[in-house]
């Protein structure tokens, strides 16, 4: 059972200077960026298109798998079930160091019919090529960076609550190196990046996932956690992801309505916006003092 995120665990001591700022902020009628739309949650899901990830076959199946997917009734109810009732989502392909490339700009999904327009996006992408190993801490970096003004980067058009990462690969560096992945992912997490989750396809999957599972994966939201799966690239795959996806779409929707103010004015929506990115930044620190990140 999933339950939305408390404040509670934070000492008031804690969030009085960040409450006092809010109210400052307020009082000088300061506000959201008003060409940003708000969203409950912005969902990255990041691609690996490498050799050893997957051949063009196998990346036409994934893609129609997420064409299905994120076009099912299970993945919109959780959609709407939000306070904003909307999500924005992008998709981004990731090869070697220097090989990074958006496949979906930031798009909004709130509805089936925005939905579908996402999915006959993805179904028309065509594998870029990456004959080089793949390297996920520049992936994670890059991937940190898209979401705009919530983890440092440049605004993407989208504000929400909570940022996730859906890595989906299916094969590892012929070199890996943990160290730096595991330093990419505290660093995400740091930023701002709520959830990392991976799934791992094809042969090789049960090293994949493990391999993730143990250096990339982290955070959590609403009461759901970062995980890595696995699966395999046939017709079952599109379930496995609408499945995967509801999940974190829920936790989501469930922290946008922990926080969303039933009367909105500026003053309130400030302190709102202090205390959730105090809890944000505490939990973080916390998670990275304590190694679990």
């Amino acid at each position: 059972m999933k339950n939305a995120t408390s404040l509670s665990r934070f000492p008031s001591s804690a969030l009085r200077p960040w409450l006092a700022m809010s109210l400052s902020i307020a009082v000088c009628g300061l506000s959201p960026r008003a060409d940003a739309v708000a969203v409950d949650s912005e969902l990255l899901f990041l691609v690996d298109i490498t050799q050893t990830g997957m051949n063009d076959n196998q990346f036409d199946k994934l893609m129609d798998s997420y064409a299905a997917s994120m076009t099912s009734s299970q993945v919109i109810n959780s959609i709407q079930s939000g306070a904003a009732g909307r999500i924005a989502v992008s998709m981004v392909f990731y090869g070697g160091t220097f090989t990074q490339s958006v496949g979906v700009p930031w798009m909004s999904i709130s509805s089936m019919a925005e939905a579908q327009q996402f999915a006959n996006f993805v179904s028309n992408l065509t594998r870029p090529i990456s004959l080089t190993s793949p390297s996920i801490s520049a992936a994670l970096e890059y991937a940190t960076q898209r979401f705009g003004t919530e983890t440092g980067g440049a605004a993407n058009g989208f504000e929400s609550a909570v940022q996730v990462v859906e890595v989906v690969t299916a094969g590892l560096p012929v070199f890996p190196n943990p160290a730096a992945d595991q330093a990419a992912r505290n660093a995400a997490l740091a930023s701002g990046v709520d959830i990392i989750n991976s799934i791992a396809v094809g042969n090789r999957s049960n090293t994949v996932e493990n391999y993730f599972a143990s250096n990339v994966v982290g955070g959590s939201v609403g009461g759901v956690q970062g995980s890595s799966g696995r699966s395999t690239i046939n017709n079952n795959l599109d379930k496995y992801l609408a499945t995967h996806f509801e999940s974190t779409v829920d936790g989501g929707a469930e922290v946008s309505q922990a926080i969303a103010v039933p009367e909105p004015s500026s003053l309130l929506s400030s302190l709102a916006a202090a205390g959730f990115l105090l809890f944000r930044r505490r939990r973080h620190e916390h998670a990275l003092t304590s190694g679990r990140a």
